[in-house]
């Protein structure tokens, strides 16, 4: 269930695990596939952190340890109006998506349930009946 907030979307999508984790060749584009069916794609600017990327003793991660989250499972996922993302591992990994960033962009979608994507600074919210999914 997405709860809206003032500035944001949370996704209802905390204790989902995750099932795959691929790059494209360049490494540009990632794509996180959960086992709710959701899917996320990140292309341009991420970043991946141990600790909140906001805090001064955030580490960052390496590249290779995203394939260390398939198993993982969301601690949580906010889309921002900004359309920034961040989505949280229980592995204590943050993966951040800038919303205002020139060619990045970020789209997260539930079958059935919702589709959000972020790019040049706004985020957008489609909500999904299941007919609309097809």
């Amino acid at each position: 269930m997405i709860e809206e907030l003032k500035d944001r979307w949370i996704l209802g999508l905390r204790g989902t695990p995750v099932t795959t984790i691929s790059r494209s060749s360049k490494g540009s584009e990632l794509t996180i596939l959960l086992a709710c069916g959701a899917e996320l794609k990140i292309s341009g600017t991420m970043r991946l952190t141990h600790g909140s990327a906001t805090s001064p003793n955030a580490v960052p991660g390496a590249a290779e340890e995203l394939d260390g989250l398939v198993g993982a499972t969301i601690a949580s996922a906010v889309a921002f109006k900004s359309g920034s993302l961040r989505v949280v591992f229980d592995t204590g990994h943050h993966l951040n998506a800038p919303g205002g960033e020139h060619k990045a962009a970020a789209r997260i979608r539930k079958p059935g349930h919702f589709d959000w994507s972020g790019k040049d600074g706004v985020g957008t919210m489609k909500t999904l009946w299941p007919s609309d999914s097809a």
